[in-house]
């Protein structure tokens, strides 16, 4: 009775580590998602306020302003509607 029990209790403890590293996995996803979208924001910004257009494409701005996009983790839905007009920024995790 008392083996069986040790058993569980290891099982509990194993099942809620697990748990806990996939809830801290997922929340360190998530703030990559976020410091990119804040990094996008910024590269707007600053190509409005240097160039005075926001530019048709992401693509001018990893060219020009040193954006960096993983591909593979995340796609982003960049609509743009005229050069003065701020794009519209979505950004869509991939997943692993």
């Amino acid at each position: 009775m008392r083996k069986f029990m040790n058993v569980i209790i290891v099982i509990v403890v194993l099942g809620l580590g697990i748990f806990i590293a996939q809830r801290f996995q997922l929340n360190q996803r998530y703030r990559q998602l976020e410091v990119l979208e804040q990094a996008i924001q910024r590269s707007l910004s600053l190509c409005y306020a240097q160039e005075g257009f926001y530019p048709a494409s992401i693509d001018y701005l990893v060219e020009h302003y040193g954006l960096v996009l993983d591909e593979q983790m995340v796609y982003v839905s960049y609509k743009a509607f005229a050069s003065n007009i701020r794009p519209d920024i979505t950004l869509f995790d991939r997943g692993e």
